[in-house]
């Protein structure tokens, strides 16, 4: 019964993910960091919010217990900037968020929920990515 309700949750983060091909409902220049509160981050990381499961529910950011469907976000705050050439560690996080499956950590596939941007304000989004900036 538990790998049933498992396979069940991945088989709909896959089916969720296929609205890769249309822009984004909240653009990268809707995003103001200079505003973003990285402890507010911090609880949203932790919390679902609407339909979105929390981002701690699939990553971890060491030992903390978090999930391990996705990559660990150890380090990301200082890996994101070095990810894609041309850009800013803010804006591989944007998309990391808002399209997972544009930017996939080696050895990992494409089962991230795809509907954060329907879950959460262009606020929330910035909290976040502060937050993961955070994590050095």
């Amino acid at each position: 019964m538990r790998y049933t309700i498992w396979i069940a949750l991945l088989i709909s983060l896959i089916l969720l993910s296929g609205c890769e091909s249309e822009p984004p409902k909240i653009a990268f220049d809707e995003i103001d960091m200079s505003v973003a509160d990285a402890g507010s981050g911090e609880k949203i990381f932790g919390q679902a919010n609407g339909d979105a499961p929390s981002c701690v529910s699939c990553h971890s950011i060491g030992n903390d217990g978090g999930g391990k469907i996705g990559p660990s976000l150890a380090g990301i705050g200082d890996e994101a900037a070095s990810r894609v050439s041309g850009q800013s560690a803010e804006e591989y996080l944007y998309w990391s968020i808002v399209r997972p499956s544009k930017h996939l950590a080696g050895g990992y596939s494409n089962l991230m929920y795809a509907r954060y941007e329907d879950d959460l304000q262009a606020a929330d989004i910035a909290d976040l990515i502060a937050y993961f900036l955070t994590l050095k």
